[in-house]
């Protein structure tokens, strides 16, 4: 029996993607070997997966969106890439197309960093 508890310490992640917000860079079911965060540096560019944010929306003035349930596939994690650095604890992550990232939730923490991406296989 496999032990899912211990494959937390394994250093790789695969991970495939859900939905269309990273292309033309990742396409949709592409599959990515991630490398766990573990406090190593992060730069402007890093494609990293994250924990979805869990707090409330911030859009901008003037938008508004039609509330339904979160469609299961995108419930846990966001594949986005680094746009900003706010302070030592925060960044903006956006999509490489229109999606759900900063420009919706704002910035998030660092902590939330589950991984970089550092190959499409």
């Amino acid at each position: 029996m496999l032990d899912t508890h211990a494959l937390r310490w394994l250093p790789w992640l695969l991970i495939r993607v859900a939905g269309g917000s990273m292309a033309p860079a990742l396409h949709d079911g592409d599959l990515l070997l991630v490398r766990r965060y573990r406090g190593q540096p992060l730069r402007v560019g890093d494609i990293v997966v994250l924990h979805r944010p869990t707090g409330p929306v911030q859009l901008p003035p003037g938008v508004t969106v039609a509330a339904g349930p979160v469609p299961p596939q995108r419930a846990g994690r966001l594949v986005k890439r680094i746009a900003a650095f706010e302070g030592d604890d925060a960044m903006v992550v956006l999509g490489d197309s229109p999606g759900y990232d900063s420009r919706l939730f704002g910035p998030v923490p660092v902590s939330t960093t589950i991984g970089i991406v550092r190959r499409r296989l």
